[in-house]
């Protein structure tokens, strides 16, 4: 009875890609009449919107959402209900207001604790002094939660009895780690919760074991059909036909192995897939003493670690028992712990969440990542459970991207080799066929593999809140998600920064002003967010409400005393740490900018890089764009939608040459430095400053040949530019009235910015030449003239932008006129004096300096442009001018 069936429709928990969710709620709001609040449940993954539905009423309905911009999917009628979700809501507003009640019940009765608790500090605060009265030293209060390697003690006569230096700061570091935790060691598991993982490890083995079989049948395929050839040869039946069929046979096993075996089990095919891989920076023991004391101090009390052994200089052994643990950060926020092939398990630790959060937040959270390795049965676990789904959720994007065995590492939906191009068609074309079934196959998996992965995750939760306890991991999931929230935003920012070549200058400490500042609708929508089922088969998920309560129903005790302390400090250098974090991953072109000048940019600045990202489909000019039309008549004859469909088929020329320069400005200002440093006979390694050789004549020719480089680019790109001019021009002069005016005022001033192009040209320069003086601090040996003429010339720079910015009132806005004073106050007197960091610290604030005062000029001509490409938006939108749209290309 088909006609009979009904249907439900069931909100996806998305957006589609077109509309903000803002706007999305807005109209879900509007439509349904109802608050917003009730409008907000409709983002939650799973909830019924509509049930009994007819299939003529489903495609109305779904038509109607989908024109609002809310993604759905349609189930049988009563498939799913809304009650779990209500009773997750509920159980998430009681816990908030059993908080809130606690919290004023502590307000009122503060007195008897608050001294017991003063009196708990002092006893703290004199035990951790009592070790360092003898020598006459004062340690911090215990309350200030600082917790860092004591300085180096002067020691007595050297005696055999008598430890060294650096043995005893150890010992008093490692002794005020031990503080932070409980004087008992914990475990968070048992034998019998490990041996419960048992039952669930056959069926999550059904999928790796078919992926098994398989290999298995195309080594035998391979081996009987090379065995054939020696058969033939001893019955006498060898001939053409003998090797036509082996030949066939090959062919056959070696594509059905290529196109599924090799993409399963080959990590060198999983990184092709990958779109955006994170890059991290390998950290060494003496740049975070502290922090690798604290891991051996969490292994000692909780039996929590990856360590292994050690390995030793070249050509020497380690000492026996040397134990280590490898550790990499990130710019993120994720704390997770990565296998690379042929390698150890590493710690990678996301400074964003070190800058956010507290020190016992970040402790459970490395505890949670830990606790996924523990042990040959947890890693078994975790290998057919978790990599397994997220091989198949990797080869399935790459299969989409057409990404094959034959792409390239550098371009992977083109082949390496050129002649095997239409191979690399096939198999794409075969991938794309495999989707559908890799689909089905993941959901498979995730049924045979759910109860194993769902134990790892709850394992993974007790080991956090046994850190900080089952009481505080309620808030501890609020912080985590609003992290987690932080992190994607300032990824986005940094993304869209990096279309117009900037960049965050410190990733780790924007992910913490964005966490600090969102907005209280934000942090409600977060929490509603929590409501929804995570997915267990993603070690980094945040918590939900669902996993808050069974934590908090183990009523485990908190290992850790105190969680107010900051991981920051064990650190050598944080500062310089995020920096470097913050710089890899990305572009060289791409310059760094102060945060602030990107987190809080106006609201007319961020419609403003709409309207030019708009306009020049997102290959947004780095400089000024030439006031004047081009040169060859044939081009300058072109009428408006030619003009457009001209650029159109100029659009990824464009963009590499943008990319071309930029590297070739980069390497200008390697080889100057380079060349200064030739001439101050100074040692350098040619290849490091790509110059020719080491003679001040090889130097020079260096820097000729790049300038003509550079020149040649120039002239290829602004005959580009010069045709978005034209098309300006094109539509101009159809505006009529008060449109024309503003045009033409608009015009006007872009052409007093012509007066700037050239000094903003060399502060450029010079700032990627500060910068680069700070990339070969610690190999080479710069001289103090060096440091002092270069950072000199910067902040001169600066001042002569200012200088011209402040002789023209109407270039730019009060507010940034403040902000490009901001940049040129302070000299560089200083640098020729600083060694060691200081220097490094001093560089690298003149060079923000330089790429501040740049960004804030190209902010304010953004901001002129703006206003005129607006109008010629419209302009061309009432002609019904067919507009410059090449997104899948780009």
């Amino acid at each position: 009875m088909s006609g009979q069936q009904k249907f439900q429709i069931v909100s996806a928990g998305k957006t589609l890609r077109a509309k903000a969710p803002a706007e999305v709620l807005q109209e879900v709001a509007s439509t349904f009449s109802v608050s917003a609040e009730q409008a907000r449940k409709l983002f939650l993954k799973g909830w019924v919107i509509k049930d009994q539905l007819s299939p003529g009423q489903v495609v109305q309905y779904r038509t109607q959402l989908q024109q609002i911009g809310l993604k759905i999917e349609v189930h049988p009628a009563g498939k799913f209900d809304n009650r779990a979700i209500l009773a997750r809501l509920q159980f998430a507003q009681k816990r908030k207001a059993r908080k809130e009640s606690a919290a004023q019940g502590g307000r009122s009765g503060d007195a008897k604790p608050a001294t017991q608790e003063i009196a708990r500090q002092q006893s703290a605060q004199k035990t951790a002094q009592t070790p360092v009265q003898n020598s006459g030293k004062k340690v911090a209060p215990a309350a200030q939660a600082e917790v860092r390697p004591e300085p180096p003690q002067k020691p007595p006569q050297s005696t055999s009895d008598t430890p060294a230096p650096r043995e005893r700061q150890a010992s008093a570091a490692r002794a005020q780690l031990e503080e932070l935790f409980t004087s008992e060691s914990a475990g968070f598991d048992s034998m019998a919760q490990r041996l419960a993982l048992l039952p669930g490890l056959v069926s999550a083995a059904v999928v790796p074991a078919l992926f098994t079989a398989l290999l298995l049948f195309c080594i035998y395929s391979i081996g009987m059909a090379l065995w054939a050839l020696p058969a033939a040869v001893m019955d006498g039946t060898f001939g053409a036909g003998t090797v036509i069929s082996v030949l066939i046979k090959l062919l056959l096993t070696g594509f059905v192995g290529t196109l599924l075996v090799y993409p399963f089990f080959t990590a060198r095919w999983r990184a092709l897939a990958e779109s955006e891989h994170t890059a991290a920076v390998s950290i060494r023991k003496s740049e975070a003493p502290g922090l690798f004391l604290l891991l051996e101090v969490l292994e000692a009390r909780s039996g929590l670690s990856i360590a292994g052994k050690q390995p030793g200089p070249k050509n020497l052994a380690a000492a026996p028992g040397a134990k280590s643990t490898p550790l990499e950060v990130t710019a993120g926020s994720e704390i997770e712990v990565t296998l690379k092939p042929g390698g150890p398990r590493t710690l990678r630790l996301g400074l964003g969440a070190v800058a956010t959060l507290n020190g016992g937040d970040v402790v459970a959270l490395v505890a949670r990542a830990l606790s996924y390795h523990q042990g040959a049965l947890m890693r078994t676990c975790v290998y057919l459970s978790m990599t397994t789904a997220q091989r198949l959720k990797s080869w399935q994007d790459a299969l989409e991207r057409e990404v094959t065995l034959l792409s390239a590492e550098d371009e992977p939906t083109a082949p390496r080799i050129s002649a095997l191009k239409p191979l690399h068609k096939l198999l794409s074309a075969c991938g794309l066929a495999l989707v559908p079934l890799l689909d089905r196959l993941q959901g498979v998996h995730r049924v045979t593999s759910g109860a194993v992965a769902r134990r790892l995750e709850a394992r993974a939760d007790l080991a956090a809140a046994q850190m900080i306890g089952s009481e505080e991991f309620a808030q501890f999931a609020e912080r985590w998600n609003q992290l987690v929230h932080a992190d994607l935003i300032c990824g986005e920012i940094n993304r869209e920064a990096q279309v117009t070549g900037k960049r965050l200058a410190d990733i780790p400490r924007a992910i913490r002003w964005l966490y600090r500042n969102l907005e209280e609708a934000t942090r409600t929508s977060i929490d509603m967010a929590m409501a929804e089922d995570t997915d267990c088969w993603l070690p980094a998920e945040p918590a939900g409400h669902d996993r808050i309560a069974a934590a908090e129903a183990r009523q485990l005790s908190a290992l850790l005393q105190r969680v107010d302390f900051s991981v920051q400090k064990l650190f050598t250098d944080f500062d310089e740490l995020c920096a470097r974090a913050s710089r890899i991953g990305t572009e060289e072109s791409c310059r760094a900018v102060e945060n602030s000048l990107l987190l809080t940019a106006s609201k007319e600045t961020e419609e403003a890089q709409q309207v030019l990202s708009e306009y020049f489909n997102r290959v947004i000019p780095r400089d000024f764009l030439p006031m004047q039309g081009p040169q060859n008549a044939e081009l300058a004859e072109l009428g408006l939608q030619d003009t457009i469909d001209w650029l159109r088929s100029r659009l990824v020329d464009l963009q590499e040459q943008e990319q071309r320069l930029a590297q070739l400005q980069l390497s200008g200002s390697r080889i100057q430095l380079g060349a200064a440093l030739v001439r101050a006979n100074v040692r350098v390694d040619p290849r490091r400053f790509e110059l020719s050789g080491t003679t001040p004549s090889a130097a020079e020719a260096s820097r000729k040949d790049n300038r003509a480089r550079i020149q040649e680019c120039l002239q290829q790109r602004q005959q580009l530019h010069q045709m978005f001019f034209q098309r300006v021009q094109g539509t101009v002069i159809g505006l009529s009235g008060g449109e024309r005016s503003d045009a033409d005022a608009a015009l006007a001033q872009l052409q007093d910015f012509e007066r700037i192009r050239e000094p903003l040209s060399s502060l450029d320069r010079y700032g990627d030449l500060v910068c680069e003086l700070i990339e070969c601090l610690p190999g080479n040996e710069i001289p103090a003239s060096l440091l002092q003429k270069y950072t000199q010339l910067a902040v001169q720079q600066i001042r002569e932008v200012l200088r011209i910015a402040g002789d023209a009132p109407a270039l730019l806005p009060a507010p940034l006129l403040e902000k490009l004073a901001a940049c040129g106050a302070g000299d560089a007197n200083g640098v020729a004096e600083s060694r060691g960091g200081d220097l490094a610290g001093e560089l690298q604030a003149i060079e923000l300096r330089c790429k501040n005062a740049s960004a804030v000029v190209c902010e304010g001509y953004h901001l002129a442009l703006a206003r005129l490409l607006q109008l010629c938006l419209a302009e061309e939108a009432r002609r019904k001018v067919k507009p410059l749209r090449l997104a899948g290309t780009l």
